[in-house]
């Protein structure tokens, strides 16, 4: 059986090959891209054991809004060690949107979560008083329940745009998910990132 196709049939394929083609390569989103987002933590957030072409969680975030979003993680970093530097590595860059993942070296090394609770509210009152958006994460509230708590107290009495708990719940003492028994791989950052996602959206779509 032979069909023959007329001239509106013929412009009407390739109308609809041309759509598709568009809908296809078409931006990821319709963020504004001036938007400075900072991703402010320790060695969770740095990507420790992250080899390319793997990605840690920053990374995924910036291809799913097509936006690029600076890493200011680094290893080995306590909540007053991140205090020292949120001026250079954060407010002086005027960020639109930070998100904030501490508290992790605080409990390792022992430290009261009282000073985590002192040092992250002041983390995250300084960045919202330039009228930057936070979203606060948290980690896993079966491993550092106490820590965990103050972090949910700083959420809700600075009433932060969003607040994450649990980020790393489902993916902690998976082998399929971590690089070693602290650090996730590049699988558990992208389901990191997949819990941020909706959040980091909503705060574009507002900004």
């Amino acid at each position: 059986m032979h069909f023959k196709f007329g001239k509106f049939q013929f412009l009407g394929l390739v109308l609809v090959i041309v759509i598709a083609a568009l809908v296809i390569w078409s931006p990821k989103n319709t963020y504004k891209q001036d938007k400075v987002i900072i991703a402010f933590g320790d060695s969770l957030t740095r990507g420790y054991g992250i080899v390319p072409p793997e990605k840690n969680y920053v990374v995924w975030l910036s291809d799913y809004v097509n936006i690029p979003i600076i890493n200011a993680g680094k290893t080995g970093d306590t909540t007053a060690d991140a205090l020292v530097r949120l001026k250079s590595d954060v407010l002086d860059k005027k960020p639109n949107i930070v998100i904030v993942f501490l508290g992790g070296n605080d409990f390792l090394m022992g430290y009261s979560s009282d000073v985590t609770e002192v040092n992250l509210t002041t983390i995250v009152s300084d960045i919202q008083k330039t009228g930057a958006k936070v979203i606060l994460l948290g980690g896993d509230t079966q491993l550092a329940s106490d820590v965990e708590q103050k972090i949910q107290k700083v959420a809700n009495q600075e009433k932060v745009f969003a607040y994450i708990p649990n980020i790393l719940n489902g993916i902690l003492f998976r082998k399929d998910l971590m690089y070693d028994n602290l650090h996730p791989n590049g699988k558990g950052h992208e389901l990191i990132a997949q819990k941020i996602l909706p959040a980091l959206q909503r705060a574009l779509s507002e900004n």
